[in-house]
């Protein structure tokens, strides 16, 4: 598939706004639950308590059985059409469509802001339509702040000899920060409502979602779990979550393969999210993510956030294998979680419906719910290279249940410069971040004997948007300080009414700190500095 069939298929999606599918299924299911609901609480409570005993009656628990075995029809392939180098791969992924609908939402946001601003020459005041040209030079300078970290975005553009680095001379500050300010993702086809949050970030989500589902057939294992990006501000959205490396923050619910590559993304807007929130909401986040690869014979690993006996069943009914750790208050879980066992020991019982749930005691006690995986010892060399004997669903658990903690590694190593006072920039930011880290795994997996790491994939990538080798070629050519090549003063221009215009010397500016009007500048250097005669030699370094 070419990035031409690519991004014909996505500016077809983003025309036509897909008003059914998962959502619209799963919310009138939903609809009729509400209404049995309803129904159910005019009965009487002895009648709930015979309901529930005999529900509680169909799950019967067996010391052995038998689990499903399917075919997985569904094999890890990647249409990646002739790409080959890695900034191709990256244009994948940030194609033509994507970069239109993103020069055309900032110039849309920059004129809101200006018609807005009650200042009449405030920075906004000279803003100038972007173009793709320009932003790409923009995102690779936003890429490269990963690889220097600063304190303060200002100090990139010092030119002080502590700070001397190359972003002015592909950028000024003054017009990075006005894209930066109006960095916005939008899709006109969509609408929201004022107070809904998915107005700033579900465009963009929603296009990295499609992109993947046409670039990438996903392997058997995949994994699903929740990524946090950092927010401490006030935002309704706001999720806690303890053991995560950022515990304030905006909740991502992530589809992954083992290896990292992220597959699917959702925001989670707490009692905003109209499709996940309210009872079951576990189990619709799994069906959610998983839509567009049930029946296909996948194997899901999940934390116990996640899992339960019914979440498995249906599952099961969709052709795909569950398998990870079980909360021991979950309902309809066999006697055996509340077993307390020897060490080393371990306990499973097996339903007719093929559910496998055991009891492992380890250092603590490990419940494990599979499908697909026993848990019957087996040996496997551990990093250390000793034998361990561990069941076999705890070490295919431990095998695959590490890709969303992957991404979030290989994203924390190079981490762009993110500090906002808008908390959707962020978000933005972030799923770039995880296209230009998918478009490296689809290089490293297309690319078997190539050795880039992704450091260098990146530098790569930020080396081309930037033309920086042309950008070097002409600085040394036009270096101030060059014996090849002689630069000479001119005098300035006189404007309208026939007076010599002015400019700082910058070589007093540097050496003395003072700031001295010039009637002559180099027109050979960058920026054209101005310089008086006595200083040009010396800012020239001619003798």
């Amino acid at each position: 598939m070419s990035a031409d069939d690519i991004d014909n298929q996505l500016s077809e999606i983003f025309r036509d706004t897909d008003a059914g599918g998962w959502a619209s299924s799963y919310s009138s299911s939903s609809e009729e639950e509400d209404e049995v609901q309803d129904q159910a609480a005019d009965s009487s409570e002895e009648d709930e308590v015979e309901d529930q005993a005999a529900d509680s009656s169909e799950d019967v628990w067996e010391p052995t059985g038998q689990l499903p075995s399917f075919p997985c029809t569904n094999v890890g392939t990647h249409n990646i059409g002739p790409a080959e180098t890695p900034i191709d791969f990256f244009n994948l992924l940030f194609n033509t469509t994507f970069m239109t609908i993103l020069v055309n939402s900032i110039n849309t946001h920059a004129i809101q802001v200006l018609l807005e601003s009650p200042h009449e020459h405030s920075r906004i005041s000279s803003w100038k339509d972007t173009n793709i040209e320009e932003l790409y030079v923009f995102l690779g300078l936003l890429f490269h702040m990963g690889h220097i970290k600063l304190n303060r975005i200002n100090d990139y553009w010092k030119t002080d000899v502590l700070y001397d680095l190359p972003f002015k001379n592909f950028m000024s500050r003054d017009r990075f920060l006005l894209i930066l300010r109006n960095l916005s993702f939008s899709d006109p086809n969509l609408t929201f409502a004022t107070t809904d949050p998915n107005k700033f970030t579900k465009p963009i989500i929603d296009f990295f979602n499609n992109t993947m589902k046409m670039l990438v057939v996903p392997p058997k294992n995949l994994t699903i779990d929740e990524s946090v990006v950092l927010w401490r501000g006030r935002l309704k959205i706001r999720q806690f979550i303890q053991g995560k490396r950022h515990k304030y923050g905006v909740k991502l619910y992530i589809l992954t393969d083992p290896k990292g590559m992220t597959q699917k993304i959702h925001m989670y807007c707490g009692s905003h999210d109209v499709l996940l929130r309210g009872k079951g909401h576990a189990d619709k986040v799994v069906m959610m993510l998983m839509e567009d690869y049930l029946n296909a014979g996948h194997s899901l690993y999940m934390d116990n956030f996640y899992n339960s006996v019914s979440l498995a069943e249906n599952l099961l009914a969709n052709k795909t294998y569950l398998t990870g750790t079980l909360r021991a208050n979950r309902s309809r879980n066999p006697e055996i979680t509340r077993a307390k066992l020897p060490k080393n020991q371990v306990q499973s019982r097996y339903n007719s419906r093929g559910v496998c749930v055991s009891n492992y005691r380890d250092k603590r006690t490990v419940l494990m719910i599979s499908t697909e995986h026993d848990a019957d010892f087996i040996n496997y060399t551990n990093k250390r290279g000793q034998t361990v004997a561990k069941p076999r669903v705890v070490h295919e658990y431990n095998k695959y249940m590490k890709g969303v903690d992957r991404k979030d590694q290989m994203l924390s190593y190079y981490a762009c410069y993110n500090k906002s006072t808008r908390w959707y920039k962020k978000i933005i930011t972030h799923v770039m971040q995880v296209m230009m880290l998918n478009a490296f795994m689809m290089y490293s997996n297309s690319q078997a004997n190539s050795n880039c790491s992704f450091y260098d994939f990146r530098i790569n990538v930020v080396r081309k948007l930037l033309n920086a080798d042309r950008q070097t070629n002409r600085q040394t050519v036009t270096s101030r300080r060059t014996g090849d090549f002689i630069h000479w003063p001119l005098h300035l221009p006189k404007n309208a009414k026939g007076v010599t215009k002015r400019k700082d010397c910058r070589y007093c500016l540097e050496k003395l700190k003072l700031r001295k009007a010039a009637t002559f500048f180099c027109t050979d250097c960058n920026k054209k500095p101005g310089l008086h005669l006595d200083c040009f030699k010396d800012y020239h370094g001619y003798r």
